[in-house]
């Protein structure tokens, strides 16, 4: 398995995989070259190099992209996919997933996030810790929806939002592309493509 990333997201991806009793390799790919020849946890290789980085996937093709930032996520992810990679989505065990979820790809749920029922999820989507999606909310490709942040259905966040940690979002409100949420906000209306909403 690739974790693209090696960041706090990677880790906390790694943790999930651990903890869940993934037992097969866990190879790390970062762009940085300071993380170069470091072993995490004296178990895990970080490649940085990509040339390496290609040559691995083609070998070892299941990947997920663990980075934060929605733009640098969707960069890595077209990346991986040119190489031949095969999107993985790695699902917390703690997490509260309604059973019949619609299908989704390349996705991050960490420990303890709820999603309900009626939930449609594009690419790439990370769900942090503690948070909630509720009913029938619709994500697009790239959303990340940040620690202890409440997204209650129904509503529409487009691709490359960014939801802060703690952020409240109201029913009914429509949160655009590239639209940045600010921490511990209440969303009561709708938020413009690339708009920063800090309350």
């Amino acid at each position: 398995m690739i974790i693209v990333g090696a960041g706090a997201l990677g880790l906390e991806t790694m943790a999930i995989l651990v903890d869940d009793g993934f037992n097969e390799e866990i190879v790390f790919f970062d762009d940085n070259p300071s993380k170069s020849d470091i072993i995490l946890y004296h178990r895990y290789r970080i490649i940085t190099n990509q040339l390496e980085q290609q040559n691995y996937t083609k070998q070892h093709p299941h990947f997920v992209v663990a980075i934060g930032h929605p733009r640098l996520r969707a960069k890595k992810y077209k990346q991986m996919l040119n190489w031949g990679g095969i999107p993985v989505n790695v699902i917390s065990k703690k997490a509260h997933v309604f059973p019949f979820f619609a299908p989704f790809e390349g996705c991050i749920i960490e420990p303890s996030a709820g999603i309900s029922h009626g939930v449609k999820m594009g690419k790439s989507c990370a769900i942090h810790i503690n948070c909630t999606v509720g009913h029938s909310v619709h994500l697009g490709d790239f959303v990340n929806i940040g620690p202890g942040a409440n997204i209650v259905g129904p509503c529409f966040i487009d691709s490359y939002a960014y939801v802060s940690v703690g952020a409240v979002v109201h029913p009914h409100v429509s949160i655009g592309k590239f639209a940045f949420i600010g921490s511990n906000v209440v969303v009561n209306r709708d938020v413009a493509d690339y708009e920063t909403y800090l309350g």
